[in-house]
């Protein structure tokens, strides 16, 4: 394994737990929202003000959490007759032509998102019950997107690296969620 990659694998392990410990929190923040809620309106008979409004806009940022982590799995599906057939040096040089193409629609995706949170910011778009200004929502989109993109650029060197025998796949590709 080369220098650079094991350094990036390094790298990407640790951060890799302070995601995990994001989704946690993003996780117990629902939860307990979503108690507060019940709380308040079965057992007060006064519910609290914008409970299920601030969970859906936390599950929203737990999904984009989650969508930029799932790319830190570096696997495309594919059909596994196909993976044999076409060879482990092809497939990997295949990932990694679909890493490029993956990571430049993801910077595709935060430009145009960047456009819509800059035009939430300027038009001072705010939530009609929580007063929440929409951009600080939207903004985990565009970081979840650009944290996606560069994952994948990483991939087409490590991609690359496996194609030219220097790398195995399982020393970047994780397969479980621990």
């Amino acid at each position: 394994m080369t220098y650079f990659a094991e350094k990036y694998l390094h790298i990407q392990r640790k951060f890799y737990k302070i995601e995990q410990f994001c989704a946690v929190i993003l996780m117990f923040a629902i939860s307990g929202i979503v108690l507060a809620g019940v709380f308040s309106r079965y057992l007060l008979e006064e519910p609290f003000y914008g409970t299920d409004r601030l969970a859906t806009y936390v599950f929203v940022l737990l999904s984009f959490w989650g969508i930029q982590m799932a790319s830190g799995y570096y696997e495309h599906i594919t059909v596994g007759v196909v993976r044999q057939w076409i060879g482990t040096k092809m497939g990997a040089y295949l990932s990694a032509l679909a890493s490029l193409l993956t990571a430049v629609f993801l910077g595709y995706l935060a430009w145009v998102g960047y456009g819509f949170v800059r035009f939430l910011y300027e038009a001072q778009e705010k939530d009609i019950v929580l007063g929440l200004p929409m951009w600080i929502v939207y903004v985990f989109f565009v970081v979840a997107a650009i944290f996606s993109a560069l994952r994948y650029l990483m991939g087409v060197y490590l991609w690359l690296e496996v194609g030219q025998g220097r790398l195995s796949p399982e020393s970047f590709q994780r397969k479980t969620l621990a």
